[in-house]
């Protein structure tokens, strides 16, 4: 009914009306009007349809004969009172989703033409031939018009099946070139026009075949169809016959219909797979206590043939079938009590029960009904534990036990020992009901583990078990009476806390967190750092039942903030998570689009000014938002763990690009690019190997700020050696950031020290900054290492860090970021003057 509203009832400028039967079948009731009825007949009008609805008898005999087509005329009076001559003729529609049966009736006001027709019989001396035929055709011009306004498919053949009209929806829906539809072609010849258009993808290989089937009877007297359109699109036909025998086909477009239905059946077929692949029999019944889905398990263990269970048996018939196949001893000598529907009736409203089967096996049923009134039963193997209490059931106590240490399990983590998230659920639900009788808030903080995947990475699981051990013990321990933790999952853990008087206990115990996470965990001989994010959401600003969901959006808004920090939950932030969703899949669209690409700036030596490196830089060519710098679109890409794929592109179009750079400046300018810790560890060797050959120059990588160099295991340092190997030279990029120490630079051994941008400004700002400087640059000589200084903005700037030892500068003052083409001119320039780059900035 939906699709119909939205694809005709609301677009045609004729006056519809729906109706539908009523509860006892007999009096009508109206389901929908639209504009156009209105405007005609009135809007606010009292209909009966007994006496005043306009053709009630169309609507009644559509209803009770769908597969006939009525057509009636009537004089009427319309919203004034005025009488008008009113003809009506319509169809049956059935909603898919309901099964009710409609009449769509269409009204036309016909008292013009009926007018003009008297007037001419009366008197054809006085009305002027050519002026009525000027109406005729404007009216015929206007409908002509409407219909190819219409953006659905519309055709009528007449009763040969020979075309007689079609709109331009009907056209492109058969063809590239409208122009090959004539008027009189026949319906067959159509068809093949369209099939070679590539408009039936089904038909391809079997035409003919095909075509005599959409052309049979029993097709083309279907009131409703569904056809496949090359592309994946979807039209359902509406067919009906005009009283002279005329053929009238209406396509509705019925696209996001079928794909939606196709992802509710994937995701059926999934969920199948899934109970099919559980070992434990499991069933669903519907509120009307009737099969709607069951397991391979559950199928064995109520039937000796899986096909005797099927889809729509209610639940008692089931538990007969299971009874006469002899699958529960219980019933075993009781067959006739145990099949009527009382005792079935008795059993559903347990919500716990025990069965024994044969063979000494026993099934413990866990029943529950759902808000949609879904009867769900699951069921757990309790052999071993019933047989266990067959043996000690003298000992009652160890019995207890045993329940407790089960119950404890399904409530706690097994590496940690706190709760999880049932035990969340179960806490949350508890606080909920005390709030509710002594009142107070309830806050909860959802914490993340900044680093806990590279400490995964670079020094194994055994290592991360044991970081995640300490954290769990840190959360723990500062915790007060009453306040709960649980891990829910890798490395995410959520505290719950009631709060009474004390207001600010959210925000004290998050930053007591965030200190006890920050110090250093030992594990193998090493000292691990991790930190933390942490998101707050409270009562009352966020719902109860949204509690665990907001302080997540908190956390989400922490991390992407910087990491290592507490932010507090707030309405606006849904819509920055709406946002960040939407910019990732953007950016997972970009990539497949290849709609990065790299920019160049350039590097200079600091005592020639000759340019003798560039660094590549991504930037993204937005097709809407121009082109977007690493900040815009970097953050997100490396959580949706992309960001090496982007360095990938970065380097093959570069590499690519470059090759054609001017002749003179082949093999002694190198490129570097901006590598990322997977993109170390996870690079293709060879295929690296065959494109770095393609450059004469020398091809660099530069570590980011965000690998640990620290922390880097044997195997990390050994691709390294790898890489240089394959002739590769390896900087450690923003040092001065305080990422990297001389530990750590030892241990990488690079080739260039490149000096964090945001310490260049440092060298004018008197002498600390100096100092500060100085010291890097005599750290970097010390351990034989060339240095780059970026961001260099200024002469004075360029002047003093080249006397302080920089050997190569790189910033605004010689150059902006920029396209291939630029730096094809800049080159040039520098061959015809050496040097351009020693005066004024090229870029500002």
């Amino acid at each position: 009914m939906e699709l119909l509203k939205k694809s005709f009832l609301d677009l045609t400028a004729d006056a519809v009306a729906v109706c539908q039967s009523g509860p006892d079948g007999k009096v009508l009731q109206v389901a929908y009007t639209n504009h156009a009825f209105d405007l005609l007949f009135g809007a606010q009008r009292d209909w009966t349809f007994e006496n005043t609805f306009p053709f009630a008898g169309v609507h009644r005999q559509l209803l009770q004969c769908p597969s006939e087509k009525v057509q009636e005329t009537a004089e009427l009076a319309n919203e004034d009172g005025s009488r008008i001559c009113v003809s009506a003729s319509g169809f049956t529609y059935q909603d898919e989703a309901t099964g009710e049966l409609y009449s769509c009736v269409t009204y036309r006001d016909i008292s013009g033409a009926l007018v003009a027709a008297k007037a001419t019989e009366r008197s054809p001396e006085i009305d002027s031939p050519d002026e009525d035929l000027a109406a005729l055709k404007d009216a015929h011009q206007r409908i002509l018009s409407a219909l190819n306004a219409y953006p659905d498919p519309i055709v009528i053949y007449d009763s040969d099946l020979k075309l007689v009209y079609r709109n331009n929806g009907y056209a492109a829906s058969v063809t590239d070139k409208p122009d090959e539809l004539i008027e009189g072609m026949h319906l067959k010849e159509v068809l093949r026009l369209a099939i070679q258009h590539g408009r039936y993808p089904v038909a391809v290989g079997r035409e003919d075949e095909w075509i005599n089937e959409i052309l049979s009877p029993d097709t083309l007297e279907m009131p409703a169809q569904d056809v496949e359109l090359d592309g994946d699109v979807h039209h359902r036909l509406l067919r009906s016959r005009a009283p002279n025998g005329d053929y009238v086909v209406i396509r509705l477009n019925s696209t996001e219909l079928v794909r939606e239905k196709r992802a509710a059946e994937e995701a059926q077929a999934r969920l199948i797979a899934a109970l099919n692949a559980y070992p434990a029999p499991f069933v669903i019944y519907d509120a009307d206590d009737c099969l709607v889905v069951c397991n391979d398990a559950y199928r064995a263990s109520m039937s000796n043939d899986p096909a005797d269970l099927k889809a729509g048996m209610h639940r008692t018939e089931v538990a007969r079938v299971a009874v006469r196949a002899g699958k529960i001893a219980n019933a075993i000598g009781r067959e006739k009590e145990w099949m009527s529907d009382a005792h079935q009736t008795q059993d559903v409203n347990k919500p716990v029960q025990d069965l024994e089967l044969p063979g000494d096996v026993h099934h413990r049923l866990l029943r529950s009904r759902v808000e949609n009134g879904d009867l769900v039963i699951l069921r757990i193997d309790t052999t071993e534990l019933v047989r266990q209490r067959r043996a000690l059931e003298r000992n009652s106590e160890e019995l207890k036990k045993a329940n407790a240490e089960i119950t404890h399990m399904a409530l706690h983590d097994d590496l940690t020992g706190l709760g999880n998230r049932r035990y969340l659920a179960k806490t949350l639900e508890e606080f909920i009901e005390r709030r509710q009788v002594v009142g107070g808030e309830i806050a909860a903080l959802h914490i993340d583990l900044d680093r806990f995947k590279q400490i995964n990475d670079t020094m194994g699981h055994r290592a991360g078990d044991d970081v995640l051990v300490e954290a769990a013990n840190r959360i723990r321990l500062v915790l007060e009476p009453g306040e709960a933790v649980a891990r829910i999952g890798g490395d995410e853990f959520v505290v719950l806390a009631p709060l009474s008087d004390n207001l600010d206990r959210p925000g004290d115990l998050a930053n007591t967190l965030l200190k006890a996470l920050s110090r250093p965990v030992r594990t193998h001989d090493k000292e691990c750092r991790v930190g933390a994010s942490i998101g707050i959401a409270e009562t009352p600003l966020s719902d109860v039942e949204n509690l665990l969901t907001n302080s997540d959006v908190a956390l989400y808004k922490a991390k992407h903030r910087g990491r290592g920090r507490i932010e507090i939950y707030d309405r606006s932030d849904l819509e920055d998570v709406r946002q960040a969703k939407a910019l990732a899949d953007d950016i997972l669209r970009a990539i497949e689009e290849k709609e990065f690409e790299p920019y160049y700036q350039p590097q200079v030596e600091a005592k020639s000014g000759q340019i003798v490196g560039i660094e590549v830089l991504a930037r993204w060519r937005h097709p809407e938002k121009g082109i977007l710098a690493p900040g815009d679109f970097l953050p997100i890409a490396t959580d949706l763990s992309v960001a090496g794929e982007i360095d990938q592109q970065m380097f093959e179009k570069a590499i690519d690009q470059c090759r054609s750079l001017p002749v003179a400046a082949l093999g002694s300018i190198g490129l570097s690019f901006n590598v990322s810790e997977d993109r170390v560890n996870l690079t293709d060797l060879e295929d690296l190997r065959r494109r770095i050959q393609a450059y004469p120059g020398q091809i660099s990588f530069e570590l980011l700020e965000t690998i640990f160099l620290e922390e880097q295991d044997d195997a990390f340092l050994q691709r390294l050696d790898e890489l240089r190997n394959m002739g590769i030279s390896i900087e450690v990029d923003d040092f001065g950031s305080g990422r990297a120490s001389v530990v750590a630079l030892q241990r990488i051994n690079p080739d260039r020290l490149k000096i964090d941008r945001r310490l260049a400004p440092l060298v004018t700002a008197g002498s600390g900054g100096l100092r500060l400087l100085r010291s890097i640059i005599e750290i970097a000589q010390a351990l034989e290492l060339g240095v780059t200084a970026e961001g260099v903005e200024t002469k004075e700037e360029a002047d003093l860090l080249s006397k302080l030892g920089c050997d190569r500068l790189q910033g605004y003052y010689f150059a902006k970021p920029m396209p291939f083409s630029d730096l094809v001119a800049l080159l040039e320039a520098q061959q015809d003057d050496p040097d351009v780059m020693t005066g004024l900035p090229v870029a500002r």
